[in-house]
């Protein structure tokens, strides 16, 4: 009985596979893949040219939040890793976690151990774990072994005394070195951050990555939300879920739609939960997708994070953000909370 309910009604199925897509980077970043202009193409092209031709490498991916920079810097590097399995070895440290020097040095330190099963010491200092490091990238050097050095929010790396990427570019001035180092950052201009020592190693290759344009969002949509013809889905109800799909985007009413919504965020990142919250609002019973579904998802995201997050907020913390807010505009940028209180007595 239940099989054949699942029959006659596939939209339980449709939905699923739609969620699955949707939670997929690869599946919505992999067409790039089929142009040599776009950011995947070139990034791709640094770094398997510095696997073949054992050169060093440095490059940028600059971008606003949701871009998709790190979402493709994946896509490649398991491409590569799947392209030259035994050539490549991937280092991971991101600015939040890892912004301090000693940490970072160390971080990496633990993961070459790992990555070529050797014992590490937690008590070495920065100066070993450097040492250390030169002599890996040597070793790997001489092995034809590039090792990719990735650092998420890179800003952050760029503050302080920038010991460690003075010493990770300096190292990779020597000849028997292979390895690229990946910066990813939402700030434009955290090139500007560095030091000129550090500057000057750098070999400033940047790709911008750039919220889609209106005609690039309409066919990254239906690439996403189109029923493939070769699944396991009844053909008639692919063939009319895809028959409505392209009326929807094709009506007036969904144009102004999207004018609305790429008003206030366009990135990948936030198009992605844009339609996986209209594909949850599909009615099952009905089936298919409907621009009432993308109406409602839209509605649902222009609320103010700001005004919820005090929503359930007590009087006396309110009573609070208010005095710190009278402090803001008195320009008092720091304070502590006696002061805080001894504003909050004029409320009361």
């Amino acid at each position: 009985m239940g099989k054949e309910k699942q029959k006659s009604n596939p939209s339980g199925k449709a939905l699923n596979l739609l969620r699955t897509r949707l939670s997929n980077p690869n599946f919505f970043f992999k067409p790039l893949s089929d142009s040599p202009d776009t950011n995947y193409s070139k990034l791709k092209f640094i770094i398997s040219s510095s696997v073949t031709e054992a050169c060093n490498n440095s490059i940028l991916l600059l971008g606003p939040r949701g871009s998709g920079k790190v979402a493709v810097l994946e896509l490649v590097l398991c491409d590569l890793l799947e392209q030259y399995p035994e050539g490549i070895s991937v280092i991971k440290l991101n600015g939040l976690l890892h912004g301090d020097d000693n940490c970072a040095l160390k971080e990496i330190a633990r993961q070459l151990c790992m990555e070529h099963q050797l014992l590490f010491s937690k008590v070495a200092s920065f100066d070993d774990n450097s040492q250390f490091m030169i002599a890996m990238l040597r070793e790997c050097g001489l092995a034809h072994k590039t090792i990719i050095f990735v650092l998420d929010e890179f800003d952050y790396f760029a503050q302080g005394k920038q010991r460690l990427l003075y010493s990770l570019l300096d190292a990779m001035q020597s000849v028997t070195s292979q390895a690229v180092v990946i910066g990813v950052s939402c700030r434009l201009d955290v090139d500007q951050l560095l030091e000129k020592r550090v500057r000057s190693r750098f070999s400033h290759r940047k790709l911008l990555f750039l919220p889609p344009s209106k005609e690039d969002t309409e066919r990254f949509m239906e690439h996403i939300l189109s029923l493939p013809v070769d699944s396991s889905l009844p053909h008639n109800y692919i063939v009319e879920f895809n028959g409505r799909l392209k009326k929807i985007l094709s009506d007036e009413r969904f144009k102004e739609l999207i004018n609305t919504y790429l008003s206030f965020n366009s990135t990948i990142g936030h198009l992605v939960r844009f339609l996986f919250r209209a594909v949850s609002y599909m009615d099952l019973d009905v089936g298919f997708l409907s621009l009432e579904n993308l109406r409602t998802a839209l509605s649902s995201m222009q609320r103010q994070p700001k005004l919820e997050c005090i929503r359930d907020c007590s009087l006396l913390e309110l009573y609070l953000l208010v005095c710190m807010k009278r402090l803001e505009v008195k320009e008092q940028n720091s304070y502590n909370f006696n002061s805080v209180m001894t504003g909050s007595f004029h409320l009361f």
